[in-house]
């Protein structure tokens, strides 16, 4: 379902992630049903999400993730509702409240400052490895210019030649 709105707005998967703020492998594992997005990415999916039968089911998503219960791999197919002469008949899901809509950004914020500082870590420990490795390649220089200082000039043996 994740990739019929995908391509019903014409984005490839890399360009899905950068808009709801996710990796291409995680576009990927929701589109092969491995996992879903979370409820924050679904709202923004939804915001995107021209009308028609792929926003009815993100719909059905978003109320499954509100009330805690992990959709099923295979989303059972919903039925469009009829169209009239006024057009299509559309049930939108309410707005959250600002207190909902703040409690979201609230978690999300968290997780992402917690993905920050994970990433911060492993920049410093990678900043520790390559200032070692500068060290070692400094020490191996020096090491080089000394061997070469301290051997002896290669002379040409003309001896052979006579």
């Amino acid at each position: 379902m994740i990739r019929r709105v995908r391509q019903r707005l014409g984005l490839s998967q890399e360009a899905l992630a950068r808009s709801l703020n996710a990796t291409k492998a995680a576009v990927q594992h929701w589109e092969r049903g491995r996992n879903s997005p979370d409820l924050a990415r679904l709202l923004a999916l939804r915001r995107l999400c021209p009308e028609g039968q792929e926003q009815i089911q993100l719909d059905a998503l978003i109320r499954q993730a509100e009330a805690g219960v992990t959709p099923p791999a295979v989303a059972a197919p919903v039925r469009v509702p009829p169209t009239s002469r006024n057009g299509p008949h559309h049930t939108s899901l309410p707005s959250p409240s600002p207190e909902e809509s703040l409690s979201l950004l609230q978690r999300e914020n968290d997780r992402l400052q917690q993905k920050v500082m994970r990433l911060e870590t492993i920049v410093q420990k990678r900043d520790v490895q390559v200032r070692i490795l500068e060290g070692l390649a400094e020490d191996l220089q020096r090491e080089l210019v000394n061997l070469r200082a301290t051997r002896p000039p290669r002379r040409a043996d003309h001896s052979d030649q006579i």
